[in-house]
């Protein structure tokens, strides 16, 4: 199970990294498989997202033990930003999840447009942004070695989260996401990975100066 971990971290990342895409992936499909990218694009969305709670799920499955030890044992500053990140992650899936099956295509809830798919849309999208960062601090939290090549990535992931607006996404200052569709994907894909990078070494750097 062990050899396990590494690949289900992968997966989850690529997913993670994927489902953040939203719609424009659909037009991806559009042009590899000549599919209506503006009407599948949701719909893939929501495949993706699905095999990624999934994945979630089998990755707390696999960290079953440390987690029922969670009020066992001594706490450090270490484990207490680890026990922290955790709890904070587990909830932030939570409603990422909820939020997701209120709007499920698949289970026909897409065309209710009262007031609780408001809220929905509005708790996923904060979930969902808050989900991306936290869990980019998370991955930088158990990393062993950040390196320095990836400083460059880490500064160019600071204008790159002002560029995204993923800030603006976060704290509701913008209610609603913007995608342009005419860029090509790569250039959002180079964004979010430097966006990951920069959370990942705050991370990092956080449970570096908890060990000293």
């Amino acid at each position: 199970m062990k050899n396990l971990r590494p690949i289900v971290d992968i997966v989850m990342t690529l997913l993670l990294l994927m489902s953040m895409t939203y719609e424009l992936i659909g037009y991806v499909f559009e042009e590899l498989f000549g599919i209506d990218g503006y009407e599948y694009g949701a719909l893939i969305h929501e495949y993706i997202g699905t095999a990624f709670i999934l994945l979630v799920m089998f990755h707390l499955w696999l960290n079953r033990r440390w987690l029922m030890n969670i009020f066992h044992g001594h706490y450090n500053a270490a484990r207490s930003i680890l026990v922290c990140s955790d709890i904070i992650l587990i909830v932030d899936i939570f409603f990422i999840l909820l939020s997701g099956l209120m709007m499920s295509r698949v289970l026909g809830f897409e065309s209710d447009e009262g007031m609780g798919m408001s809220f929905a849309r509005t708790a996923h999208m904060l979930a969902s942004y808050w989900g991306y960062v936290i869990m980019s601090f998370h991955a930088g939290l158990h990393i062993r070695n950040f390196p320095k090549i990836l400083i460059i990535p880490m500064l160019y992931g600071c204008y790159a989260f002002v560029k995204r607006q993923i800030y603006e996404y976060m704290f509701l200052i913008t209610e609603f996401v913007f995608f342009d569709f005419e860029e090509p994907l790569i250039y959002f894909v180079i964004d979010y990975i430097a966006v990951m990078i920069l959370f990942m070494s705050l991370g990092f750097y956080s449970m570096k100066l908890c060990r000293r």
